[in-house]
C-alpha cells in the first residue's frame, strides 16, 4: 500500500500544477462549467451507401468508381495542377483484409484538365457488396482510399 501512495501523490501534484496556470486573457466560466451559449441540437439521420459506388475527391481531382459485382467503370476528372500517370486500383477484402489487385483496361496517363473513362475489372472473388476499402493509384503513387458514395 505504501508504494501506491507516492505515485498517486505525484499525480495529484502534477494535476494541481497544471490547473494553476496564470492566463489573464481567459473568459470567465459559469458556475455550471458550461459556456453561456445553448448547445446545438444533435439530429440522427440514417446514412445510406450504394453498394459498388465510390468517390475520391482531393485537390481538384475527382474520381468516381461504379462496380457491379467485380466489373465496372472509373471516371477520372483531372482538375489538379499536374498530369497524372496511368491509373490503377486495388481493394482490401472486407472479410480477410487481403489486397486484391484490379485491372484498369486501356489505362493511359491523364493530362492536367483532362477527363477519361476507364473500364475496370477485379478477380471473381471481389464482390461489390463486401469490399472493405478501394485504393487509388496513379503510376507508383498511392493516392489513398475512395469513400463510399
Amino acid at each position: 500500500m505504501r508504494t501506491l501512495r507516492c505515485p498517486i501523490a505525484l499525480l495529484l501534484i502534477l494535476f494541481a500544477a497544471a490547473a494553476c496556470t496564470k492566463d489573464s486573457g481567459s473568459q470567465p466560466v459559469s458556475p455550471t462549467g458550461r459556456s453561456s451559449s445553448a448547445p446545438s441540437p444533435v439530429t440522427s439521420t440514417p446514412v445510406a451507401f450504394t453498394p459498388g459506388a465510390f468517390r475520391y475527391v482531393n485537390a481538384g481531382l475527382v474520381v468516381t468508381l461504379t462496380l457491379k459485382t467485380n466489373v465496372g467503370t472509373m471516371t477520372v476528372d483531372n482538375g489538379s495542377d499536374h498530369d497524372l500517370a496511368k491509373p490503377d486500383l486495388y481493394v482490401l477484402d472486407g472479410l480477410s483484409v487481403k489486397r486484391i489487385d484490379g485491372r484498369v483496361l486501356n489505362s493511359q496517363p491523364i493530362p492536367q484538365g483532362g477527363k477519361q473513362i476507364f473500364k475496370v475489372q477485379f478477380p471473381p472473388e471481389v464482390n461489390d457488396k463486401e469490399i472493405g476499402l478501394v485504393m487509388l493509384l496513379f503510376g507508383p503513387d498511392n493516392y489513398g482510399a475512395f469513400a463510399p458514395a
